[in-house]
């Protein structure tokens, strides 16, 4: 399992900007911590027009008004994805998203969540980028925070900016790094060190590289199709990288 003691097994997998890739990841990232064994849990907390539930073409769900009314609980709101090897819990796109209820609804829920972790070896959260008060409310709770960049000016800047206000919120979590879209791995890799230069100047929270991933049109053709590399590209050099960051979150979560 990823980790001992499985209070600790919680990640939120978040961005400083919309569009860099984060949904797929996560679904790809639970996919390849399936196929080594684990037990996981992904946690749709982004709710946009293209979140998980979009992305892997799921049947429409009305569960998280229930939950929030608390009409059912999180256990009874688990589906088994059944083409993959994790469990999901998810929602229509844009409703009864987490961001139409109070945030002190949302803390409920995601307490409620934090101990739900307590039956699985890793907890993914897909976390909004468009609600910060509602992104605010899984960071504090996380014990792993994957935060997904671009290799360009603006990515950074942003990526910069989203490191500060995750190490206000959730100052005692691990960071780890994921360059998306990089033309090669070298690129990805200076993308990372121009980060760290920033963080050790002025933040301090010493984030790791998880990895990088290269542009791939294989990636467009499984969102496009709604479909996962898995089923679609089993022997692609992106899977093997996600498969390679799902080993190094289990060796380093530990």
């Amino acid at each position: 399992m990823i980790s001992k003691h499985k209070n600790n097994n919680l990640f939120v997998i978040c961005s400083g900007t919309k569009g860099v890739g984060k949904t797929w990841f996560c679904s790809a990232l639970a996919q390849s911590l399936g196929m080594i064994k684990q037990k996981v849990l992904l946690f749709d907390a982004d709710l946009s027009a293209e979140n998980i539930a979009f992305q892997l073409n799921l049947e429409k769900s009305d569960l998280y008004a229930k939950m929030l009314q608390n009409k059912i609980t999180l256990n009874n709101a688990v589906k088994t994805y059944t083409k993959g090897h994790f469990d999901v819990i998810y929602a229509e796109p844009l409703k009864n998203g987490l961001s139409t209820y109070p945030v002190g609804r949302c803390q409920i829920l995601a307490l409620d969540l934090k101990a739900f972790c307590l039956n699985y070896d890793a907890v993914l959260v897909d976390c909004s980028d468009r609600n910060q008060m509602l992104k605010n409310v899984f960071l504090k709770l996380a014990n792993h925070i994957i935060l997904m960049i671009e290799p360009n000016l603006n990515g950074n800047v942003d990526a910069y900016k989203e490191l500060e206000r995750i190490v206000k919120i959730s100052p005692n979590a691990d960071i780890w790094i994921v360059v998306n879209h990089a033309l090669s791995y070298s690129e990805g890799e200076q993308i990372f060190k121009t980060l760290i230069d920033a963080d050790n100047r002025f933040i301090g929270s010493a984030p790791k590289l998880l990895g990088v991933i290269r542009q791939d049109g294989r990636i467009r053709d499984c969102i496009a199709n709604k479909t996962t590399l898995f089923e679609r590209y089993p022997v692609s050099e992106s899977l093997r990288d996600i498969s390679n960051f799902a080993k190094t979150l289990i060796s380093g979560a530990e």
